[in-house]
């Protein structure tokens, strides 16, 4: 039913469609058949992971219309209400029809009525032609008259008029508006007329409330209404909860549970609460005439926005509450300052909402703190929880809250025990819970029968969590209610006597449970407001089981022979895939239900035949849950669930994959020796039996060879001779000579059996190889040489052999014995991990990533012919080389595998003058190939390099002489490079043979973008517009490519190497503009086949490589992030965008479109968010004139300005997010994909040692909110280096925790950080692999050198100074610079290492946790001492 990945949405919108469906079927005939079909389908869909938050609901379509269409308020106003007056025509009601009729009549002849009609009738809207008949023919426009009343406020002035006393929410609704309408404060024509309707339909009133608040506050000169309107309003929602918090304070001290005791116990109604919400939501999203920021907007009326938080959270409006929560802090915050100028020592964010906590638990009674988790409790994001106070506070409720939370039933069982204050029913609900998460359920029944015994009466939570334990443990006898027929039933009491009756055989009580069951769900369902995606996932949960539970019902009414388990079964495993990423409570209750299902039918089956199959069927399932539980690294269940197998098969008998699983379940026990036992019981059972003919057994015995030898080598317990014969060596054996096709299982199990073997391999290697880089190795070697020198000596004064001679010598054999032996081991496992990593990637695509490892030893090892050979034959046709491990002949690594090392492999050929016997046949070879089967990918890389020195030979030599202060020296040829050159030529020569005409045109379109990055643009410097491209340039003559695909598009690899329907060049627009920077580069517009225009950068003058690098370990680290459930759960990405070099001097770039950066929404000249938000703080200009005059002062100096700038010049990022995204569901969504890029972009930056992050190389995206890190030209920490060094590990300043709100750096951020961190951590050997091969790619520049040092921190304004010292010999001094090549591998070694200390948490010296190096991190990130140190340019007070 459901595609592999649907697009992102897409199943949001499909269930929230289903909901609104039956939400329209409620009292309507016929209601019961929808909501029955909804839940089934709902149920077909189960609770999979939404990977959203919010759901976007559809807004009153005529509002945004009437934005679009019209300026003008008024006329906005007249289009909304002649929409809605126009549906109305059609209702039942007679009342509702003529009072349309009536406003219809008076609105259309109004002077407004009239100028709307002529503006709107250029539109065609069908809606005319309804309305046509009501419009009058008199010339004359209709007055309306004016209500000038005395004081028009009286009216209003009543507090029985605002607050509903006994009367329902219609009646309450009408007599507000209509009071409105009476009281002469609107100034609107329109408006005025609307009376008669709104004495009829209350939904009108609702919609024309806010716009009759908005036209009278519009026009209050004198803020009396405003006084007026915001005492009521604001009474009203105080009102709101005064009466529910009086009943619910006596029961506990801090009482958060909104679930069980509901502190809204409120009189008003819900309606009316969401009514005067909506008020307040319009008049925020309304532009005030006299302000300019979004903040203002809020303060249209003066309102205490923490008491409206409180109600909108009641409302289940979670995010707008959230809203509102920050808007409340932010304006306590700012009358704060006004009060005392605020310190910058206030450590972290937390104090903050804490002390904001005890200030609103006296001003209004409601702690912001409860209130904000409560919030984030509904939500149900996985890490916000930890910002207000999650693992932080003492309350016990809160604690455990948190602990559950995170799954620690064994604390949460211990603090529920030790909290006797806790309200009894809380307690014990959280106690059968936690009993039921640890699978103890014999002490759970137990604990129910004394709960039985003590309480005759049962609240209905307990009763439900007493039928929930009655049927997941079988027991039928349980009968605490006395049936009272299906009507009123609960959930798991419909679920126990479906299963009960199932049992029974009595299927007409089976089928009515269900159906009742299912139809309460979706009606809940439909009840709740229908705006956060988690509020779903229960329900979700609950229908599929309901689903699960029907197709058994279904399967037990056909006749014996018909039914078919496995089928059921397969269909549950589908399923089950794709409730992978969902969180674990919601699928065990689905897994436990399946469970009793099979057991029932195991009762119930008499035939032998059929019963083995079940207990089959339950032993697969009962493993799968074994398996997915401790994937959730929950260790109970999984043990219970063995448990339970062990009831039906005895381990007697032949060995099965669930002793597998009970082993795994050991280790991950941390009982290592048990786990280790049952392993070496099976393997010597399977050695025993023979597994020629049954491939499962035959995948068991590798599995369980592979694993022992795995954890074995982990625990030290064998020595690795042993582990890689016995074990991995004999793995690879058993899974090697079986050679079926079709089993995906062993062909898996073949794959990770080879991989255990490379890597064991691989590791032995490099500690060999560690051994003979070592300080000891090479005493060793001087030892050895002086005593040949000295045996040397002996011969030859032919001295009389004596002891000692004898002894001399029989020492230097032993010595070089030893030496021959080790050389001979390092060789044998070399050899060894290439065989197995070739065989590892040509038997499947799960590990692709070790082909950087497999190339990585290659490329070490360029010499050993053996080496060289094995790689041949991996992927090239070449029968009968690797006969023994490749079966068939002519098998091969496809060839794409190899595309994401294209530019490293490439910067490595040659002719035959370096490396070792055949290495350069063997890689262009390999090359030719690639380009071959994927030259959209590879021929730009190739190209580049023939044309590495094109731009000299392309431009005029005056251009030479020009040349300015560049980041990058041009490099002197030396015959490697000529080499290179001549490779790649011959390589282009090749691809031509096929493809000659996609050769010319990408030369062609190559060459014109060299051209064009090399015009001399200073003639247009000041120019922001377009500028018409010369005519002379080649780019624009370039028509219909149509086989060349547009570079900077990201194009999707196929391994087939078919390429269908890809986007090729049809043109380039004839104009370019300039975007800033020192070598003017070009932006300019590329229209692709499809007809869609996208945006270059051309570069000139910047070798483009380095970012080309660094945007390929980018995407190698969104790799490792999606493979992680729990980063990919969150999003967790980089943003990436395409680079393509096309010579050593200049490249083109994909412009990144909807961007902004940060600096310029923050502190542009002119418009900057500082500026707007903050006039009386320090400018920018001062800020940057400050720093910049103490520049050459010393550190206490810095700090102290510093200081002194951060007190008058507060932070704003907030309002970006407020700003752009006025929707509080939006809004929270892009805020948390802010917080969620730029946690991950830090982590990733701080690993690679990305430095040189100034405010104008990190760009916000403004439809996604996230970050976007550009010129990537500083890593591997070359910032460390320059003349002011870098002090930081990640720009985390002041502004960019402010866009995070009111919680700052703890919860999301630092979560999220660590999630990242820890998939940084566990996936060190790939990370260190990449970054090798990169670092030794003898094109890729990545070092600092004093000309590049220069060029990024002497920005445009020192440029005088410059060009006297780097005059006529600057070329000169250029080269020497790129002479000094000979440290150049000490400085890579250093990177290396400092990576890898990275990745094992060693920060300054101590080895942390993953926790404790975010902590590090963040701190120094933010510590000002650091940040005061750091070069004026970088602005670390923005």
């Amino acid at each position: 039913m459901l595609l592999d990945n649907p697009p992102e949405g897409v199943m949001v919108k499909l269930v929230v469609s289903l909901l609104q469906l039956s939400k329209m079927a409620v009292n309507h005939t016929g209601e019961r058949e929808v909501l029955e079909a909804v839940g089934s389908c709902l149920g077909e869909v189960g609770p999979i992971d939404f990977s959203t938050i919010a759901i976007q609901c559809s807004k009153d379509t005529s509002y945004t219309k009437a934005l679009e269409l019209f300026e003008d308020k008024e006329l906005q106003w007249t289009f909304i209400m002649l929409t809605y007056l126009n549906n109305t025509l059609v209702e039942d009601c007679v009342k509702v029809r003529s009072a349309a009729v009536t406003c219809l009549k008076s609105i259309l002849a109004t002077k407004t009525g009239h100028s709307f009609w002529e503006i709107y009738k250029k539109t065609n809207d069908p809606m005319l032609i309804y309305l046509q008949p009501f419009r009058t023919s008199r010339k004359k426009f209709l007055e309306v008259p004016r209500l000038d009343k005395e004081s028009p406020l009286e009216g209003l002035d009543n507090t029985s008029l605002w607050i509903p006393q006994t009367e329902n929410h219609d009646i309450w609704l009408k007599t507000l508006t209509c009071a409105f309408l009476n009281s002469g404060g609107t100034k609107s024509e329109v408006l005025q007329l609307l009376k008669p309707m709104c004495e009829v339909k209350t939904d009108f009133c609702q919609t024309v409330l806010p716009y009759l608040i908005h036209d009278i506050l519009i026009q209050d000169t004198n803020e009396s209404w405003r006084n007026l309107l915001s005492t009521h309003i604001q009474g009203f929602f105080t009102n709101c909860f005064r009466h529910c918090s009086e009943t619910s304070r006596s029961t506990t001290p801090a009482n958060l549970d909104s679930e069980s005791e509901h502190i809204f116990r409120c009189h008003l109604d819900k309606k009316s609460q969401r009514t005067m919400l909506a008020v307040v939501d319009y008049m925020r999203r309304q532009k005030r005439p006299s302000s300019g920021t979004v903040f203002d907007d809020a303060f249209w009326l003066e309102l205490n926005y923490l008491e409206v938080a409180k109600v909108a959270q009641s409302c289940a409006a979670h995010f707008t509450a959230l809203l509102y929560v920050e808007i409340y802090a932010d304006k306590k915050n700012m009358d704060d300052q006004e009060k005392r100028s605020l310190t910058f020592e206030e450590g972290s964010q937390s104090t903050t909402i804490s002390s904001l906590s005890e200030k609103s638990k006296e001003e209004t009674g409601i702690s912001l703190q409860d209130l904000l988790l409560e919030i984030y409790r509904s939500i149900g994001e996985p890490d916000s929880l930890y910002g207000c106070g999650g693992g932080k506070i003492l309350q016990p409720l809160t604690r455990l809250r948190t602990y559950e939370h995170e799954a620690m039933w064994g604390k949460a069982l211990v603090t529920y025990d030790l909290e006797t204050a806790i309200s009894s029913s809380t307690r014990q609900a959280g106690i059968i819970q936690a009993l039921q998460n640890l699978g103890l359920c014999h002490i759970l029944s137990v604990y129910l029968r004394g709960l039985d015994h003590e309480n005759k009466e049962w609240c209905a939570e307990l009763q439900e969590l007493h039928y929930q334990v009655a049927w997941r443990n079988m027991q039928w006898d349980h009968c605490i209610s006395v049936n009272k027929g299906i009507e009123g039933t609960s959930y798991h009491e419909s679920l126990y006597n479906a299963l009960q009756s199932l049992r029974d055989g009595e299927f007409s009580t089976f089928y009515e449970s269900l159906k009742y069951a299912r139809v309460k769900e979706v009606e809940e369902l439909c009840k709740g407001s229908l705006e956060s995606v988690y509020s779903l996932y229960p329900t979700l949960s609950r229908l599929q089981a309901i689903g699960e539970l029907e197709n058994i019902g279904e399967l037990f009414s056909r006749s014996t022979t018909d039914r078919q388990p496995s089928e059921v079964y397969i269909k549950w495993w589908k399923h089950s895939q794709l409730l992978k990423d969902s969180d674990f409570s919601f699928q065990e209750p689905i897994m436990a239900l399946r469970t009793v299902i099979l057991e029932i039918l195991m009762e119930k089956e008499m035939e032998n035949s059929q019963r083995e199959c079940l207990k089959d069927i339950l032993t697969k399932h009962l493993v799968e849950l074994s398996v997915l539980a401790r994937t959730f690294k929950n260790t109970q269940l999984p043990e219970r669930a063995i448990f339970q197998i062990k009831q039906y098969n005895s381990a007697s008998c032949g060995v099965s994959e669930w002793q597998l699983e009970e082993a795994q379940v050991f280790w991950a026990k941390k009982e290592q020796s048990l786990a280790l036992s049952i392993l070496k019981q099976m393997i010597k059972k399977l050695d025993a039996s023979c597994t020629e003919n049954d491939p499962n057994l035959k995948l068991i015995y590798t599995e369980c060879l592979r694993v022992c030898g795995t954890w074995l080598a982990e625990t030290c317990l064998e020595n690795p001779a042993v582990i890689m014969q016995t074990y991995l060596e004999k793995a690879v054996e058993v899974a090697g000579n079986y050679d079926g096709e079709g089993n995906d299982g062993l062909r898996n199990g073949k794959m990770k059996a080879f991989l255990s073997l490379a890597r064991f391999s691989d590791t032995q290697y490099q500690r060999i190889e560690n051994y003979m880089k070592s300080s000891e190795f090479e005493n060793k070697q001087a030892l050895l040489k002086r005593a040949k020198e000295e045996v040397g000596l002996l011969r030859e004064h032919k001295i009389q052999t004596n002891r000692y001679t004898v002894k001399v010598q029989r020492e230097l054999e032993l010595d070089e014995c030893a030496l021959h032996a080790l050389k001979e081991d390092r060789k044998r496992f070399l050899c060894k991990a290439v065989e197995n990593y070739i065989n590892c990637l040509l038997s499947g695509e799960g590990h692709d990533t070790w082909i950087f490892r497999l190339c990585s030893l290659w490329l070490e090892n360029s010499g050993v012919s053996e080496v060289n050979g094995m790689m041949k034959a991996g992927f090239l046709f070449q029968p009968n080389v690797l006969a023994c491990a490749l079966k068939r002949d002519g098998m091969k690594i496809p060839s794409y595998k190899f595309l994401p090392l294209m530019y490293q492999l490439a910067a490595r050929m040659g002719t035959k003058m370096m490396g070792g016997l055949g290495f350069h046949e063997v890689l262009n070879n390999l090359i030719s190939r690639i380009s071959m089967d994927h030259p959209h990918h590879t021929l730009f890389i190739i190209l580049a390099l023939a044309n590495a020195n094109k731009d000299e030979f392309l431009t005029k030599p005056e251009a030479a002489r020009r040349s300015r202060i560049t980041k990058n020296a041009p490099k002197q040829s030396s015959q490697l490079d000529e080499d290179r050159t001549e490779a790649a030529n011959k390589i282009i020569r090749t691809i031509r043979s096929r493809r000659p005409q996609m050769v010319k045109s990408v030369e062609a379109l190559c060459d014109a973008y060299i051209i064009l990055a090399n015009l001399d643009a200073t003639q247009w410097k000041t120019q922001r517009k377009g500028i018409s491209i010369p005519a002379d340039q080649p780019i624009i003559k370039l028509k219909n490519l149509e086989d060349v695909v547009v570079p900077t598009m990201e194009i999707k690899v196929d391994p087939t190497g078919e390429y269908g329907n890809l986007v090729t060049i049809q043109s380039f627009k004839a104009e370019f503009r300039l975007a800033g920077g020192l070598n003017l580069p070009k932006i300019i517009d590329c229209l692709g086949s499809d007809g869609k225009e996208r945006r270059q950068l051309v570069k000139g003058r910047d070798d483009l490589r380095q970012d080309a690098v660094m945007q390929q370990v980018f995407q190698m680290c969104n790799t490792l992030l999606q493979r992680n459930t729990e980063t990919r759960k969150r999003k967790l990405t980089i943003c990436t965008y395409k680079v393509v070099p096309l010579s050593q001097r200049s490249g083109v770039l994909e412009w990144c479109t909807g961007t902004v950066p940060i600096g310029e929404f923050l502190v542009n000249n002119e418009s900057g968010a500082h500026k707007r938000y903050r006039p009386k703080d320090f400018s920018a200009y001062q800020c940057q004139k400050k720093m910049m005059d103490v520049q050459k002062k010393s550190f206490e100096e810095k700090y102290e300005t510093f200081m002194e700038i951060c007190q008058n010049f507060q932070p704003v990022f907030r309002y970006f997010c407020m700003e752009k995204f006025l929707d509080p569901a939006v809004w929270f969504e892009k805020r948390l994909a802010y917080t969620r890029s730029v946690a991950t972009s830090s982590i990733v930056g701080y690993i690679l040692g990305l430095g040189d992050r100034h405010v104008q190389n990190i760009l916000i995206n403004e439809q996604s909110a996230e970050l976007v890190h550009i010129d990537l030209g500083v890593a591997f920490e070359q910032g460390k280096i320059l003349p002011t060094p870098e002090t930081v590990p990640f720009r985390l300043t002041r502004d960019i925790v402010d866009g995070m709100g009111i919680t700052g750096v703890e919860g999301v951020f630092r979560r999220c950080c660590e999630k990242t961190m820890e998939v940084m951590r566990n996936s060190q050997e790939t990370l260190l692999t990449i970054v090798e091969v990169l670092l030794y790619d003898p094109l890729f520049d990545w070092t600092m050198n004093p000309l590049k040092a220069l060029y990024l921190q002497q920005r445009p304004e020192d440029e005088s100074e410059l060009h006297s010292t780097l005059n006529a010999d600057d070329q000169e001094c250029k080269r020497n610079l790129s002479d000094i090549d000979h440290s150049f591998n000490k400085v890579a070694e250093r990177v290396l290492m400092r990576l890898q200390e990275k990745l094992k948490g060693v920060e300054e010296g101590t080895v942390l946790s993953v926790g404790g190096q975010v902590n590090l991190l963040i701190q120094q990130a933010m510590d000002p001492k650091n940040l005061s140190r750091l070069f004026p340019g970088w602005k670390a007070w923005v």
